[in-house]
């Protein structure tokens, strides 16, 4: 058990400097840290999928997936951006950052699934 914990560490602290990287080199482009957090949302999503599908239940699956991902992924700056969308009287774009965020992510895992199940045909 405390072995899983670790590797669920190892793999939440590299995530996260993968986060911490995206956002740097967001603000090095002059982009936006929403667009960036999408981003972030949207690959961690799509890589979740597949390596649900590629790594079976092992350790390796939670320091990818529980690890990996769920440190790199960001939907508490999600939701503390869609908050302050509405906040400063942008309630159209925080609808469209929260359902497109949604649809993409969810579109992302899918896209993931799937093609972890043709990697293992």
């Amino acid at each position: 058990m405390l072995k899983n914990f670790l590797w669920v560490g190892l793999g939440g602290a590299v995530g996260s400097m993968l986060r911490y990287a995206v956002t740097l080199l967001a603000a090095a482009l002059q982009i936006s840290s929403n667009w960036a957090t999408v981003t972030v949302n949207i690959v961690g999503s799509f890589l979740i999928g597949l390596l649900m599908s590629v790594c079976g239940q092992s350790t390796l699956l939670l320091l990818l997936t529980v690890g990996l991902c769920g440190g790199f992924t960001t939907f508490s700056t999600f939701s503390s951006q869609s908050l302050a969308l509405f906040q400063n009287g942008q309630p159209m774009l925080a609808l469209a950052y929260i359902f497109g965020t949604l649809v993409f992510c969810l579109l992302a895992v899918w896209l993931g699934v799937m093609l972890g199940n043709g990697v293992k045909a």
